[in-house]
C-alpha cells in the first residue's frame, strides 16, 4: 500500500485539520496507470500499447481518426480499480484533439471481445498523420485523489485538499500517458461534474494524454461512461471530453 505520507505531511503544514485529512485520504481510489517501459523494462508483459496501428476486428472499417492507444483488459486484475471492467478483451481509443469541440465525431472507443479475428491496419484516410511506432505499456496500480477540490459542508476545505494532492501527487504515484479508472486530472472542466451527463453513476473509465499523444499544452481525453452501461458492455455510450492547459 502505497504510504500517503507525503499529503499528511503538506496538509499539516498548511494547519488543516487532521480529521478532515482522514476523511479525504479515505475517499481515494486506486486507478491502473500504464506507463512506458524505462530503461530496464519490466518482467510482467504488456498491459497496452501506445501508437502503432489499431488491432481492428477483421469486419470493421478503422476510424478516420488517429489512433492513441491499447488497453488489454486481461492484464488489469480485479480491485486495481473500482470499476466493473470486463475480465478481458481489448480497448481501443481514438481522437482528434486538433478540433475536439465541433459534435462527436473526433473520439471513437472500441471494445473487442476476446477471440474476435482482428487485424492491425491503418485508416484509408489520407489526411491523418504519419502512425508512430507502437510502444508498450506497463501496469502500475496507484491512488487517486481530486487535484481540484471543492468547499462543501463534509470537506470545508476541500479546495485547498485539491491543491495538497496537485503538489504532492508525485511522491505517492506514476504518472503515465494512459490511466483506467480513479480521478480525472482536470486543467479546467471535471468530464465528471462539469458537463450534463444525464441520470446515472457516471464514472472516470480512461484517461489518455501527454506530450506526443494528444495535441494542446498538456492535452488530455477523458472517456467516462455511466457505471451501469460499462457493467454491461456498452461502450459505444461512452462520452469523450478533452482538457488542456489554458
Amino acid at each position: 500500500m502505497t504510504s500517503m505520507d507525503p499529503f499528511r505531511d503538506e496538509a499539516r503544514s498548511r494547519d488543516l485539520p487532521e480529521d478532515e485529512v482522514e476523511r479525504w485520504l479515505d475517499t481515494a481510489r486506486r486507478c491502473a496507470m500504464l506507463n512506458l517501459a524505462g530503461e530496464t523494462p519490466p518482467d510482467d508483459p504488456p498491459a497496452g500499447r501506445l501508437g502503432g496501428l489499431p488491432p481492428m476486428p477483421d469486419d470493421e472499417p478503422v476510424p478516420d481518426l488517429p489512433f492513441l492507444a491499447s488497453v488489454d483488459l486481461a492484464a488489469i486484475p480485479t480491485g486495481a480499480t473500482d470499476l466493473p471492467l470486463p475480465e478481458d478483451g481489448t480497448l481501443l481509443f481514438f481522437a482528434d484533439t486538433e478540433d475536439p469541440w465541433s459534435g462527436d465525431d473526433w473520439h471513437r472507443l472500441v471494445y473487442v471481445p476476446v477471440g474476435t479475428p482482428v487485424s492491425e491496419r491503418a485508416s484509408s484516410c489520407e489526411w491523418l498523420p504519419e502512425v508512430v511506432p507502437a510502444r508498450d505499456l506497463h501496469l502500475t496500480i496507484t491512488p487517486s485523489l481530486p487535484n481540484r477540490g471543492s468547499d462543501t459542508e463534509e470537506f470545508p476545505h476541500g479546495s485547498e485538499l485539491g491543491s495538497v494532492w496537485w503538489k504532492t501527487c508525485g511522491e505517492m504515484t506514476t504518472d503515465g500517458p494512459v490511466q483506467m479508472g480513479g480521478c480525472p486530472w482536470v486543467w479546467n472542466a471535471d468530464p465528471l461534474t462539469d458537463h450534463d451527463h444525464g441520470p446515472g453513476e457516471w464514472v472516470l473509465l480512461a484517461e489518455v494524454g501527454g506530450d506526443g499523444v494528444i495535441e494542446g499544452d498538456l492535452g488530455v481525453v477523458h472517456w467516462v461512461i455511466r457505471r451501469e452501461d460499462l457493467a454491461g458492455r456498452h461502450f459505444d455510450r461512452a462520452r469523450a471530453h478533452f482538457d488542456m492547459v489554458g
